[in-house]
């Protein structure tokens, strides 16, 4: 099957051993390696879809950065979520900075809700990874606010970007709140350069072959299946991928041209569902587009679980068929969050069975 949506050829030699956070009492969380079938039937449950949430602005087009310059730049307000995916390619050290500017006269007022940053480094599943753990783990976050007047400018990630190293990543997701309009730019330059002089003048570099950036609306996807899971029959829902809703379109504002987020890179996935079954159900997370690491959420009756995806290795999915069990479920009304990873292949599927029944191992 061909591989769709890798943000970066993935650096596979070191994978590490991660762990899970402490787990709600009606999920069994010990992880076990699956392999699933490619010609597996499951059917697919019906489920209410509903986009909505901030406006998202995607910068990993170029990925690989030789150019100084504005890699990504619009002008937004109301709730904003930046993901930003880029590598120096070049020798020598070079900056990334995010650059918030208020060019109005009124000023702009600015919260950061949520964040997760990983990076730089060579190995980029395990920095897409961990900036997604970092996005979701609640109790780290660190939260800003503040306003700037006019003409003033803040850089997001240090105050004064982040150095790279040759062939090294930094990417994240970072979620902000703003007041009024205000122009946010991601852009790579020297490392003594001043970022707000070096915003203020430099140009906008184009695309590599591959068109993934732009600026999306309502970037969080909720689905809610329809039905109780019984096991009574398999199910399994395909995410990130051409079927049902496909990417998020959205326009690049460099260019004015239609933009489409092949891999819906920063988009949140709610996936809501009901189990209502005698027997445990075994929730199922199967990558089969490739290499797959990331992070996600399992909430049921309150409590809130983060999952590491898989928690026993860095990345799955080596084959088609590589799949991990992330929890055996009793009944009642559980929410799976998660969103693409950076370096990860797309799409998923989740596939609920009776735990009962046994795929080869």
């Amino acid at each position: 099957m061909k591989k769709i949506g890798a943000l970066a050829v993935a650096l596979l030699a070191s994978c590490t051993l991660w762990t899970s956070a402490e787990a709600a009492p009606s999920v069994r969380i010990t992880q076990m390696p699956l392999s699933v079938p490619e010609d597996y039937v499951a059917a697919t449950p019906s489920a209410k879809f509903k986009a909505s949430g901030p406006t998202l602005l995607f910068s990993d087009s170029p990925e690989m950065v030789y150019h100084n310059g504005i890699l990504y730049r619009d002008t937004v307000q109301g709730k904003v979520r930046l993901f930003f995916h880029h590598v120096n390619a070049v020798q020598g050290t070079k900056k990334l900075a995010l650059v918030l500017k208020n060019a109005k006269m009124r000023p702009v007022h600015y919260k950061v809700t949520r964040q997760g940053v990983d990076g730089p480094g060579y190995n980029y599943m395990a920095v897409g990874k961990e900036s997604q753990r970092k996005y979701f783990a609640t109790e780290e976050q660190r939260l800003s606010s503040g306003s700037l007047g006019f003409g003033r400018s803040l850089e997001l990630l240090s105050g004064r970007g982040m150095l790279l190293e040759t062939d090294q990543l930094l990417t994240g997701t970072i979620d902000l709140e703003l007041d009024r309009p205000a122009q946010i730019s991601i852009l790579m330059c020297e490392p003594q350069a001043d970022v707000e002089l070096f915003n203020e003048n430099a140009s906008i570099q184009p695309m590599d072959e591959h068109p993934l950036r732009g600026t999306f609306a309502k970037s969080d996807w909720e689905y809610t299946v329809k039905q109780p899971i019984s096991g009574n029959k398999p199910l399994k829902l395909k995410l990130a991928g051409t079927d049902a809703e496909g990417y998020i379109k959205g326009v690049d504002k460099t260019t004015g041209l239609p933009a489409e987020n092949y891999g819906n890179y920063g988009v949140i996935y709610k996936v809501n569902f009901t189990v209502a079954s005698e027997r445990p159900i075994s929730f199922i997370l199967n990558p089969i587009g490739g290499y797959f690491a990331g992070y996600g959420v399992l909430e049921h009756d309150g409590q809130r679980e983060l999952l590491a995806l898989p928690e026993y290795d860095l990345c799955l999915g080596e084959t088609i068929e590589e799949a991990v069990e992330l929890g055996r479920l009793k009944s009642g009304k559980y929410s799976f969050i998660w969103s693409p990873p950076g370096a990860s292949n797309l799409p998923i599927e989740l596939i609920w069975r009776e735990s009962k029944s046994r795929f080869r191992q």
